[in-house]
């Protein structure tokens, strides 16, 4: 029920001067009404107990102004991040809601105003007849006219739902920046194993190469009697190994290539076709880490959920004012004749202005199951926003003891590689010179072959675990 106050003055029904007070006080008592605040619902700050700095720090960084490793190391993948932006899909998606969400917002705080002005115009015609008489007649009547309302917002509703749209507006914004970085990643992910399928597939030829030259070898000492059949099978064998890792190499690499094609749209670049890369190529320092605060800066992810924390604790204001009177301010200015010309002077016009009251007496506490609602929903969110800081923490410190050990496992590898080289050229010197068995030699190379593709795979996650570092600290692409 809406119950609505008479209109305080009229042409027609003038006020007595006896009423006077009470009209005045009819227009102050919303102004007094408007210091009642209505409060935010509170919950804990998720920040607290955020900590100082990582547990696991790195000990040779990129400098400090210098925001992306990557970028400055594979200017390739520059390219590829525009060529990406430029074309992908669910990019301009995720642009097409921020902008909904920005023109809904500006809708709400349209609306914030409260100011409504509406006119209407029209001719009625009636008439009368009498039964008997056979007679009737017809009258007309012009009018015309401007209907105005204005709401003051003494409780902060309205301003309360303009403040939502507004931040759910921003976080719209944040979580397009965050499916643009997870495109960007995923972009730079495939062009990272694109050079490292082709790297693998450059040590499976060179491998191929030295079988080659082994088997005119291996010939000439099997027609001089100074070697078997069983030494050419087992090489044939080594051989046919090498020939299944180098296709499957090229089947990673058209595999790495079509995902490319798919994040940019089928762009045209350099990262189709990567070179292969020695063992010290493109792999950047990893950056500096900072402190752990800087993530709920540079994260989109974490912006998105805290935007979206503000956006329910403003919609909880809105909640919680729904349930207080509202007091709008009507006005009429009307205008009627029979003869349109004469509808314009003043003999024809009247108006008509009221403040009324208008309060929910009854709705079955739906009112104030709704604030509840509202301010679970805050509850809800500042978890969520608990859970994507501590996620975010989790992810940079995982990352970080992942590269340390990856690292470490790099190095040792590297080594390994290099040991099972010179292994196999002493090997093959001395089968050379007549000292060993052709089986030694091949021992030695699948040891040397086994190595070196290991040292391949650590080496393409050395690469992948700075890529995923700068990808979970938000360092800008």
């Amino acid at each position: 029920m809406n119950p609505t106050l008479l209109p305080i003055a009229t042409t027609q029904n003038p006020l007595p001067s006896s009423r006077q007070q009470h009209v005045r006080w009819a227009y102050l008592a919303p102004l007094f009404l408007s210091a009642c605040a209505v409060q935010p619902p509170q919950y804990p700050n998720p920040e607290a107990d955020w900590p100082k700095r990582f547990h696991h720090g790195v000990a040779e960084v990129a400098p400090a102004n210098v925001s992306s490793p990557w970028l400055t190391a594979a200017p390739s993948l520059a390219q590829l991040f525009t060529a990406v932006r430029a074309a992908n899909s669910e990019r301009e998606a995720a642009l097409a809601r921020w902008a909904k969400a920005a023109a809904l917002a500006e809708a709400a705080q349209a609306q914030a105003g409260a100011v409504t002005i509406t006119a209407n115009a029209g001719v009625t015609r009636s008439g009368t007849g009498a039964a008997r008489t056979g007679q009737a007649s017809v009258d007309a009547t012009t009018q015309a006219g401007i209907d105005g309302q204005w709401t003051p917002d003494l409780f902060g509703r309205r301003a309360a739902a303009a403040r939502a749209a507004a931040l759910q507006a921003e976080a719209a914004h944040w979580a397009a920046a965050h499916l643009e970085r997870q495109l960007l990643w995923q972009a730079a992910q495939a062009y990272l194993d694109a050079i490292a399928a082709r790297a693998q597939q450059a040590v499976s030829e060179r491998q191929m190469a030295i079988v080659a030259q082994s088997r005119a070898l291996l010939d000439a000492r099997i027609a001089a009697g100074l070697a078997s059949e069983r030494e050419r099978a087992q090489l044939e064998t080594l051989a046919a190994q090498l020939a299944a890792q180098r296709a499957q190499a090229q089947a990673q690499y058209a595999v790495a290539v079509e995902r490319l094609v798919t994040l940019t749209g089928g762009g045209e670049g350099p990262w189709r076709d990567p070179p292969p890369l020695s063992a010290d190529d493109l792999l950047p320092p990893p950056p500096d880490p900072g402190t752990p605060i800087d993530l709920l800066r540079r994260r989109p992810d974490v912006r998105e959920v805290e935007r979206q924390l503000a956006a329910a604790v403003a919609s909880a204001l809105e909640a919680r004012a729904a349930q207080y009177p509202t007091f709008p301010l009507t006005g009429t200015l009307a205008f009627a004749a029979a003869n349109p010309a004469a509808m314009w002077q003043m003999s024809a016009a009247s108006w008509a202005l009221a403040w009324n009251l208008s309060a929910t007496l009854f709705d079955g506490g739906r009112l104030a199951a709704e604030a509840r609602a509202a301010d679970a929903a805050v509850r809800e969110a500042a978890a969520n926003y608990r859970a994507a800081l501590v996620a975010a923490l989790g992810e940079v410190e995982q990352t970080l003891a992942q590269l340390h050990a990856n690292d470490a496992r790099r190095h040792a590898l590297a080594a390994a590689a290099q040991a099972a080289e010179r292994a196999w050229q002493l090997l093959d010197a001395q089968y050379r010179a007549g000292l060993v068995d052709y089986a030694l030699v091949l021992d030695a190379q699948r040891t040397w072959l086994n190595a070196e593709a290991a040292y391949q795979t650590a080496l393409a996650t050395s690469r992948n675990d700075r890529l995923l570092l700068e990808y979970h600290l938000g360092v800008p692409w």
